[in-house]
């Protein structure tokens, strides 16, 4: 879609060597005239920095809400100048919303383990731990 609409783009996955991707990423960096960075999660969620980069888009959600965090994070590192516009793309009554649920309920229960527990809807959210660890998710 993008090449048909003409708009100059760069792709970074699992089948690019090491030495392609740091080429690839010199050139976003550096060509203004490349304003779209396709990217697994697998390839860009850890150890980049791409403040050049000012919107982030997801469109698989993850099981684990910190992988998409960290994708998110390589644009908003120190030395970002610009605002930063995350989307996220849900399908409606898929798989998918159940994910974006779970999501949440890792998060809450992940804030809940770390504030020790105090949380006034404690048995609701021992509740939600039980439904993560029978999900195996």
């Amino acid at each position: 879609m993008l090449r048909e609409r003409r708009i100059p783009c760069l792709r970074i996955d699992g089948r690019v060597s090491f030495s392609d991707r740091s080429e690839i990423l010199t050139r976003f960096r550096g060509d203004p005239s490349i304003s779209v960075l396709l990217m697994s999660f697998e390839t860009g969620a850890v150890g980049l920095t791409l403040t050049v980069a000012n919107r982030v888009h997801i469109v698989e959600p993850q099981w684990n809400p910190s992988v998409e965090e960290q994708a998110i994070a390589r644009a908003l590192r120190m030395g970002q100048t610009r605002t930063v516009t995350i989307v996220k793309y849900i399908t409606v009554n898929t798989v998918e919303q159940n994910i974006i649920t779970l999501q949440k309920k890792k998060s809450q229960l992940a804030k809940f383990s770390l504030d020790g527990g105090t949380d006034n809807n404690a048995t609701g959210r021992l509740d939600d731990l039980k439904f993560v660890l029978d999900t195996g998710a």
